[in-house]
């Protein structure tokens, strides 16, 4: 990851780290390699221990990541997208609009349609009409 990203913390990160890791993180370039490999071995293995901590009380556990400070558990797939898109690049962010603006379709028939040109979309609707006259034959 380029520097110059804009990076954000999730909320595991925030349980999982401290503000002596990001001492240390912050530390590294200023260290030989040797140093910067054992010292962002040791930031790591502390990340990792404290996230297995974190499930190991198994009533911790079953309220899942982050959901402490949450009254409901989001479930949907569009909260999830809202969730994971500040943390994309542009075009994955742009793919997470596109996805969203998908699910705005109230029906797979409307999803459909949305992807059509204006003269397929005419053609499809004069398909469906004439489906509905003989289906409507005795």
């Amino acid at each position: 990851m380029n520097p110059s990203d804009d990076y954000k913390l999730t909320d595991l990160d925030y349980l999982v780290g401290d503000h002596h890791l990001q001492m240390m993180k912050a530390a590294l370039p200023f260290l030989n390699v040797p140093e910067q490999k054992t010292l962002s071995l040791m930031v790591k293995f502390q990340e990792l221990k404290r996230t297995y901590d974190l499930f190991k009380d198994e009533e911790v556990a079953s309220m899942g990541i982050c959901s402490l400070d949450r009254q409901e558990k989001p479930g949907s797939m569009r909260d999830m997208l809202k969730a994971i898109r500040p943390y994309g690049n542009p075009s994955e962010r742009e793919m997470i609009d596109m996805a969203e603006s998908f699910m705005d379709g109230h029906t797979p028939m409307d999803q459909l349609m949305r992807l059509l040109s204006p003269e397929q979309q005419s053609r499809f609707e004069t398909m469906q009409m004439l489906m509905q006259a003989f289906q409507a034959m005795p």
